[in-house]
């Protein structure tokens, strides 16, 4: 699941009739004639994405795609973000911003007939924003690095992850982050999530009773609210907060408060920059060549926003070098696979151009911060009632309460091994400063 975004499932009558979805596809700019099939790699949040073949001159093959407006609630800002996006890519690649031995492909979006860049429908599901994006030849991806057999290609790809997050830098080096707003109000914003844990500490169960802890902006308070309040009866509000195996964690959490908020705090204080950063660097969002096995592309660009790289570096490492994987139940079985570490670091370490020292002084706070903040998300959610992650009819009862330990979990392990990921990305910048002509400069 993305860490990014909440699920809401949808029931089999709600599903996206196909012919319905060919219908649309024959509104895009796109010679007839049309197909359209299921697209069986999915992700969790934007349900109603097929695969539309087209035949008039040829076969060709697009992604169309409604954007989930129960979790994007302004698909039209979404829409202009990654529209932001792209053209900044493009931009970037016509100047040369690469060098000979990268490469890189962007999203295509395909107009509408009448020339828009999206199409919106109003029918009797209501209202739809709908994309058409070419599909990205010769492609491959991976939920996990741990459906990859081969230790070495293992390695391989958590390199090329790297690098794609530092191509993704360099290349939306530039945007214009004034107009840029948060797709989900109050994503990535530590002190939001704090505050929702101290107010569900405190058993709040109305916005009066929350109302000293609630954000201040009304878009953020808005969106955010009904998380700051506890949704369970009583009785299994106090069985899970009393629950001997969570006690030490919400006390990891209490003393780690300040350091928490250590990225938050350097934007604030212009210690490190805020730019346009991708907001959800799962690898399964990354693309790579299908005979090289070269990284790409970098997809699923709804959670543009204005922030530090630094968070999506952290995002990345934390869920690529977790052995155990997010839904490990003992948290004792959590560790930190520096060889994983090591390649993570090693990709971006090589390609990453404009990035500061003071941001490379913090990859390795990064990574522990995002880590911390993401097991305080899962853990708030799993005592207030499961409001924002949603469950499936499959999932466990407890399973944010798992999510929430193992993140925890992989925070005290990333802060035990400091010194070593310090010295992984301390001797990699020497390495390739030197090598590559101080590629990692200010």
């Amino acid at each position: 699941m993305s860490s990014a975004k909440a699920v809401r499932r949808l029931s089999i009558s709600e599903e996206y009739p196909v012919a319905q979805a060919a219908r649309l596809a024959s509104r895009f700019d796109l010679p007839a004639p049309l197909e359209a099939h299921d697209f069986a790699e999915k992700g969790n949040i934007n349900l109603h994405t097929f695969v539309v073949e087209s035949f008039g001159g040829g076969k060709r093959e697009f992604i169309l795609q409604q954007i989930n407006q129960q979790v994007f609630t302004r698909p039209r800002s979404v829409m202009q973000a990654m529209i932001a996006c792209i053209e900044a890519q493009q931009r970037n690649l016509a100047q040369g911003a690469l060098r000979a031995d990268e490469a890189w492909e962007t999203i295509t979006l395909v107009p509408t007939r009448g020339g828009e860049r999206y199409l919106e429908v109003q029918d009797r599901r209501g209202y739809g924003c709908w994309r058409l994006m070419v599909r990205i030849a010769e492609a491959r991806t991976f939920k996990s690095l741990g459906e990859i057999k081969d230790p070495a290609e293992r390695l391989a790809i958590a390199e090329q992850a790297g690098t794609g997050l530092a191509l993704f830098g360099t290349l939306t080096a530039g945007m214009d982050t004034t107009g840029l707003s948060n797709p989900l109000p109050g994503y990535r914003d530590t002190r939001v999530y704090y505050d929702q844990l101290l107010s569900v500490l405190a058993g709040h169960r109305t916005l009066e009773e929350a109302e000293g802890l609630l954000p201040r902006d009304p878009e953020v308070r808005q969106a955010t609210a009904r998380h700051f309040l506890v949704h369970l009866p009583e009785a299994e509000y106090r069985r899970r907060l009393g629950l001997p195996e969570v006690q030490p964690f919400l006390e990891l959490l209490r003393e780690n408060e300040t350091f928490a908020l250590l990225l938050l705090r350097e934007m604030a204080e212009g210690g490190i920059r805020r730019s346009a950063i991708h907001g959800d660097t799962k690898l399964d969002n990354f693309l790579f060549d299908a005979k090289t096995g070269r990284v790409k592309a970098l997809v699923d660009l709804d959670t543009i926003m204005p922030h530090t790289w630094l968070a999506d570096w952290g995002d990345m490492v934390r869920s690529l070098s977790n052995v155990a994987g997010e839904k490990e139940p003992r948290p004792e079985r959590i560790q930190v696979d520096m060889e994983i570490y090591r390649a993570v670091a090693r990709g971006f370490l090589r390609s990453a151009r404009n990035v500061t020292p003071r941001e490379l002084d913090l990859m390795v706070e990064a990574v522990q911060v995002i880590a911390l903040e993401l097991g305080m998300r899962f853990l708030t959610d799993y005592l207030r009632g499961d409001s924002y992650f949603g469950l499936g009819p499959a999932d466990p009862p407890d399973l944010n309460k798992i999510r929430g330990l193992a993140q925890l979990s992989l925070f005290l392990r990333l802060r035990e091994g400091a010194d070593e990921t310090r010295a992984i990305t301390s001797a990699l910048r020497k390495e390739l400063g030197a090598a590559e002509g101080a590629a990692c400069s200010d």
